[in-house]
C-alpha cells in the first residue's frame, strides 16, 4: 500500500471538508473531554471515601445522667455501653470524651472558623460521648448492641455523610458521561457524513482506481484514516482542556480542601494517563464507524 498517498488524501480530505472537520473536531474534543472527566471524578470519590473512611468514627451521644457526673465513664452505665463495644471484633478501640472535653474539642475545631457559635453555645451543652473505630467503617453492625439501651441518646455515623457525599459526585459523574453520550451520538453521525461526503466528491476517482486493480481497502483508507485524524486532534485538544481546566481552574479553587484533606487531589498524571486512553478508544471507534459507513455507501 502507498502510505504517503494515503496520509496525502486523508489531509486533503480534511481541508476539502474544513468546516465538517472542523465540527467533528470539536464535537470528539468535547466528548472526550467529558468521558476523561467522569473517569477522573469516579477516581477521586473512590480516592476521598478511602480518605475519609479511614478516619472516620461512630459517635455515641450519652445521656445527661452520665454527661453531668461521669467524667471517665466509670459509671455502671457507661461501663455497659463501653464494655459491650470493647467485646465485638468488628471494633477497633473506644474513646470516652467528657463533656468537659467534648466543649474542648468543640473550642478547638471551631474557634477560628465560627467564634460567635462558640461564644453562644455553653460548656454543659454537649454530651459526653464515646468515639467507636471500625475495622470496617462500612458495617455499623457491632453498634446495633447498644443503639437501643436506655443511657444510649444518640448514634451519629460519620460515614454515612462519606457515603452521601460520595454518591452526590457519582451523580455529578453519572450527568457528565449522559453528556458524553449524546456527544459521541452527534460525534458519530458527523463521521458518517462527513466519510459520505468525501466518498462522494471522489466517487469517479475511486472508480477508476477499483478498475486498475486497487484494492477495496486502498481506496477506503484515506476516508478512515481523515475521520481518525478528526478525532486525534479532538483528543489532543480534550487532553489538553482537561488538563488547564485541572490545574488552572479546579486545584487553585480547591486547593485549601486539599490542604485540609477534606478532598483527595489528583495528580496531573492521572490526567496524562487517562486522556490518551480515552482518545486512543476514539480513534478505534472513528475508524470502525468510517469503515462501516463505506461498506454501506460504497458497494462495489
Amino acid at each position: 500500500m502507498n502510505l504517503g498517498y494515503v496520509f496525502r488524501e486523508a489531509f486533503r480530505g480534511l481541508g476539502r471538508n474544513l468546516t465538517m472537520s472542523l465540527a467533528l473536531i470539536i464535537t470528539t474534543a468535547i466528548s472526550l473531554a467529558l468521558v476523561g472527566t467522569g473517569i477522573l471524578i469516579s477516581q477521586v470519590t473512590s480516592d476521598t471515601k478511602e480518605l475519609y473512611l479511614d478516619r472516620v468514627e461512630v459517635m455515641i451521644e450519652l445521656d445527661e445522667e452520665i454527661s453531668a457526673n461521669d467524667k471517665d465513664c466509670s459509671s455502671p452505665a457507661c461501663l455497659e455501653v463501653r464494655d459491650s463495644l470493647d467485646g465485638d471484633d468488628g471494633v477497633e478501640s473506644v474513646t470516652f470524651r467528657s463533656r468537659e472535653q467534648s466543649y474542648d474539642r468543640f473550642v478547638e475545631l471551631f474557634g477560628q472558623t465560627d467564634p460567635i457559635l462558640v461564644q453562644e453555645t455553653s460548656p454543659d451543652a454537649l454530651p459526653a460521648t464515646l468515639h467507636v473505630r471500625l475495622e470496617d467503617p462500612t458495617d455499623v453492625a457491632p453498634i446495633d448492641a447498644v443503639r437501643d439501651l436506655p443511657q444510649v441518646e444518640l448514634v451519629v455515623d460519620q460515614a454515612e455523610g462519606v457515603r452521601t457525599t460520595a454518591d452526590n459526585l457519582d451523580a455529578f459523574r453519572n450527568g457528565t458521561f449522559v453528556v458524553a453520550a449524546v456527544q459521541a451520538i452527534a460525534a458519530i453521525f458527523l463521521i458518517g457524513n462527513m466519510v459520505q461526503l468525501a466518498a462522494y466528491h471522489r466517487r469517479e476517482e475511486m472508480s477508476i482506481m477499483r478498475m486498475v486493480g486497487a484494492s477495496r481497502w486502498f481506496t477506503e483508507a484515506p476516508f478512515v484514516l481523515e475521520a481518525a485524524l478528526s478525532v486525534l486532534i479532538g483528543g489532543v485538544l480534550a487532553t489538553l482542556g482537561v488538563w488547564l481546566g485541572k490545574t488552572q481552574l479546579v486545584d487553585p479553587m480547591m486547593n485549601d480542601l486539599y490542604a485540609s484533606q477534606l478532598v483527595s487531589k489528583l495528580p496531573d498524571s492521572a490526567v496524562w494517563t487517562t486522556m490518551p486512553l480515552v482518545s486512543l478508544v476514539g480513534i478505534m471507534l472513528a475508524g470502525i464507524v468510517a469503515q462501516a459507513t463505506l461498506r454501506m455507501y460504497v458497494r462495489k
